[in-house]
């Protein structure tokens, strides 16, 4: 098995080990051992929802810093449209992408293009679409990983079709690798993110190919700096921007607007990881019907409440409205390089999206069944009070952990009559900072 990286990083250090990340888990990934959180990485999906809940800063995200870029000879930043509604009104997009360049970028893509390509392209995939249904966006990469780990049955309904984020990438590489006569190795494709998860998606894309980005920075790791620049700097337009920016792009960074071409009564739009779940048990279920697309988002607000963004979520959506409203409809000239790119791109993942082997379900049948017998057994001598002090989220992941030989049974204070004085022990020096 690949080794898996995560869009997160956690600095035991810095771990007091309250369990609250491990409460939050949704796909009970994490473990809090001798006073310390770690992840299980075959469960991890990077929902981000570990980071929310430290209030330690122990949990962080796997971003890079400006000294990793010094390597390219130019940098580019390909922005969310989530960002522009993070800032008041007063600050233009235009302004925007000056402070960025301000920042050290060398130039700011907007791929207005990139997204009217694959909404394109997607309405094409699910026309074509033989079944089953209903299809998935792959957009959102917790989604997507979600279905890896939890939902295998569902994994070839996930669409096929490329993330806007990565087309942009590839077309500024080839557009500034001709412009200025640089390799394309040499040009930094560089995302401002709403989201750690969009890490991941470059780091370890879920398909398993590699991704056109370089890297990834959060919103909140240079909000600061951008605001204080904004505040200073006249207004002023964006001269190396790519100036494609429509109504059309805003709607990306808001729910329910991924792609509102398709039939509104076949098409059904989700927010939030607990309702993402409880439609995907449905749908394996048999009860959802006569519905050929779900566009999931696994953020409350979808981008614009990622959790690397620092507005408020019902201000940022309404800042989004009135950008949405203020912009023009697309040019003549950015349909005409739409049409140019369509005819001449393949918009297709690079490789499938597979099933993620999950530990305990890719071994043999007839050990599955032997440590399933022993996990049963195991939850017979647990007192089903679900309190996490053996480290484990639940009685039941306890007794699951057990019989993968990933926790021993004495771990569980009501079968140890010393556990309670070694975490008291652990707790104390945590207490202290030891």
């Amino acid at each position: 098995m690949n080794e898996l990286t995560h869009g997160f990083r956690i600095e035991a250090e810095k771990c007091h080990g309250c369990m609250a990340c491990m409460r939050a888990c949704p796909t009970r990934a994490i473990r809090v051992k001798k006073g310390r959180a770690s992840v299980i990485p075959q469960l991890c999906i990077d929902c981000g929802s570990c980071l929310a809940a430290c209030s330690t800063g122990a949990i962080a995200a796997a971003t890079v810093g400006f000294a990793e870029l010094d390597k390219f000879k130019y940098k580019v930043a390909v922005v969310t449209p989530a960002l522009y509604t993070q800032f008041p009104l007063k600050h233009a997009p235009a302004q925007v992408n000056r402070a960025l360049r301000e920042l050290g970028f060398d130039a700011v893509w907007e791929y207005a293009v990139d997204i009217e390509l694959i909404d394109l392209a997607i309405r094409k995939y699910v026309k074509n679409w033989s079944g089953p249904f209903p299809l998935i966006s792959n957009s959102c990469p917790v989604v997507v990983r979600l279905v890896q780990v939890a939902y295998p049955t569902l994994v070839n309904q996930l669409i096929r079709v490329d993330a806007p984020r990565e087309t942009a990438a590839r077309e500024l590489k080839r557009r500034y690798s001709k412009k200025l006569g640089l390799e394309p190795s040499e040009i930094a494709a560089v995302y401002i993110a709403p989201c750690q998860a969009k890490t991941i998606s470059i780091l370890q894309p879920a398909e398993g190919g590699g991704s056109s980005l370089d890297g990834s920075v959060g919103i909140s790791e240079i909000y600061n700096d951008l605001l204080s620049i904004l505040r200073r700097g006249p207004a002023e337009d964006d001269p190396a921007g790519n100036g494609n920016g429509s109504s059309e792009w805003f709607h990306w960074g808001a729910p329910e607007g991924e792609f509102p071409s398709l039939s509104q009564e076949h098409y059904l739009p989700l927010l939030g990881l607990s309702d993402i779940i409880k439609v995907f048990n449905d749908i394996e279920k048999g009860k959802i019907r006569n519905i050929d697309f779900l566009e999931c988002h696994a953020c409350q607000g979808a981008c614009i409440g990622g959790n690397l963004t620092v507005e408020n979520l019902y201000v940022a959506r309404t800042r989004n409205l009135r950008l949405i409203s203020g912009l023009s409809l697309p040019s003549q000239a950015m349909g005409d390089e739409i049409a140019r790119r369509l005819s001449e791109e393949d918009f297709s993942l690079r490789a499938p999206i597979l099933p993620r082997n999950v530990e305990g379900r890719d071994i043999d049948l007839r050990d599955r069944v032997a440590r399933k017998k022993r996990a049963d057994a195991m939850m017979k001598t647990l007192p089903g009070l679900n309190c996490g002090l053996c480290g484990a989220p639940s009685c039941r992941n306890h007794a699951e952990d057990v019989s993968l030989d990933r926790a021993e049974t004495v771990e569980c204070v009501f079968l140890s009559r010393d556990r309670i004085d070694v975490l008291r022990t652990i707790y104390k020096k945590t207490a202290r900072g030891d």
